[in-house]
């Protein structure tokens, strides 16, 4: 017979019966497995109930919840296309105005969101990096999952960091859909690197 994990729990949080402390206090004297993993859960509990723990920001605790929230029936994300508001490739006397003159600058923007791209073709080397920018202050899109789609496959998924940035490296060619996927918001760009 050997200690369980709610037995071990009852032991450490003070809840077991005194026949149950006094039964397995003698247990653990001769059985080693059963001594160690006391030990383990006591470790573990330790380092969960320190002081110096942090509860988790906001924005994430909220985006955690708006998960599991139900939806109503047939309700699903809403989605937008973005409109292309700067084309450098489309614009030659502005060439270089927004980064090197290499480099190929958009500017998409939908519902309160926008997206700055810039790509870079190198050869048969190809690299997106962007940044997601809301026009609402204080609306957090870190985490923000950005996909790189071509022919309605996903060929490259990135995560947005806590600047709105995120980095494509691998990019193939072809015409391409850029889908940035927010918890209330799907938004769609189309784009082609070779352009």
């Amino acid at each position: 017979m050997h200690l369980t994990v709610e037995e071990a729990l009852d032991l450490i949080e003070k809840r077991a019966l005194p026949d149950q402390v006094s039964f397995w206090n003698s247990h653990i004297l001769t059985c080693s497995d059963c001594a160690a993993q006391l030990q383990t859960w006591q470790a573990l509990r330790n380092l969960l109930s320190r002081e110096n723990l942090e509860d988790a920001p906001r924005s994430v605790i909220s985006t955690a919840n708006a998960i599991f929230e139900p939806r109503p029936a047939g309700r699903s994300i809403r989605e937008v296309i973005a409109s292309a508001i700067f084309d450098s490739s489309s614009q030659p006397a502005l060439a270089g105005a927004r980064g090197s003159a290499g480099t190929r600058q958009l500017l998409f923007s939908a519902d309160e969101f926008d997206i700055h791209l810039r790509i870079l073709v190198r050869g048969t080397q190809r690299r997106i990096t962007g940044q997601l920018l809301s026009r609402e202050k204080n609306r957090d899109v870190k985490g923000t999952q950005v996909h790189l789609v071509q022919q309605g496959k996903c060929v490259e998924t990135t995560e947005v960091d806590r600047f709105g940035e995120f980095e494509f490296h691998e990019v193939p060619e072809g015409p391409l859909d850029l889908e940035v996927e927010l918890t209330h918001l799907r938004i769609k760009g189309e784009l082609n690197p070779e352009q």
